[in-house]
């Protein structure tokens, strides 16, 4: 997006050309506030659709927002930073996460199968330990997995802190579902993990956890499988674009018609 104030002043019916030192400034200082304004509301859309922190500090890092004087007044940048913020805000498409590298398959936690020597990973994926945010997509909304997960939660006890007769918090694996055909089949073997934590509650000791599953990648994995459906992306940019077009024409308004 590129927006010039002047050309936008000039269709407002505006010249911005022979403004006074005083006027030029105070007009510097509007436009510099509307630019840190539309970063702020960027960030504030992000978080509100809970878009993935890496998102966010794609727009938190000092060179996502810069300043440069240029002949005739100032250019604001406001800048996505990094690959996966631009990759969850442009989109991407449907690919084979086996052939990525690094990726899972060839990363440094990826083995060599002495049997067959060829590489495989075991991926964890964590899911939500009590009702939380946690949003399933692709196959695992298709699959009902949210459903299915509530369902593995309570008939388990996965949804409960796992204490001693003192009321420690039991740490690492407590509790797993089996892998029999009555278990939703992505959620066979989902395991609760936890970890005491500082100060107590009425329970006794304060604790975190969190389910998790364990599926292996590998380079006989099916070619079908671990095909990421790809992502249409948040589309945030041209939001903000509207944003700073909107707010750009009441603030020229506002300040330039008490200027002619």
């Amino acid at each position: 997006m590129n927006i010039s104030v002047k050309a936008r002043a000039e269709e407002l019916g505006f010249n911005i050309d022979y403004l006074s030192k005083a006027m030029t400034e105070s007009f510097e200082v509007v436009i510099g506030q509307l630019a840190a304004e539309a970063r702020d509301e960027w960030i504030r859309r992000a978080q509100n659709r809970k878009v993935s922190q890496e998102y966010v500090l794609g727009l938190q890092k000092s060179e996502s927002f810069t300043r440069k004087k240029h002949y005739g007044g100032s250019v604001y940048t406001i800048s996505l930073v990094g690959k996966v913020p631009n990759m969850l805000e442009f989109g991407f498409p449907r690919y084979d996460m086996k052939t990525v590298h690094p990726g899972w398959l060839w990363g440094s936690k990826a083995k060599t199968s002495k049997k067959t020597g060829k590489q495989y990973v075991v991926i964890p994926f964590r899911h939500g330990a009590s009702r939380s945010n946690i949003k399933y997509s692709g196959q695992a909304k298709k699959a009902h997995l949210q459903v299915g997960l509530e369902d593995t939660r309570k008939r388990y006890g996965l949804d409960k802190m796992v204490r001693t007769a003192t009321g420690r918090v039991v740490e690492g694996a407590v509790r797993r579902a089996p892998k029999t055909p009555d278990v939703h089949p992505y959620l066979r073997g989902l395991t609760r993990v936890q970890k005491g934590m500082a100060g107590t509650t009425k329970a006794g000791q304060r604790g975190s956890s969190q389910l998790m599953t364990f599926r292996v990648m590998s380079e006989d994995s099916d070619p079908t499988s671990w095909i990421h459906p790809g992502f249409e992306g948040v589309k945030l940019l041209n939001e903000i674009e509207r944003f700073v077009q909107e707010n750009l024409d009441s603030k020229i308004r506002l300040l330039l018609s008490k200027g002619f």
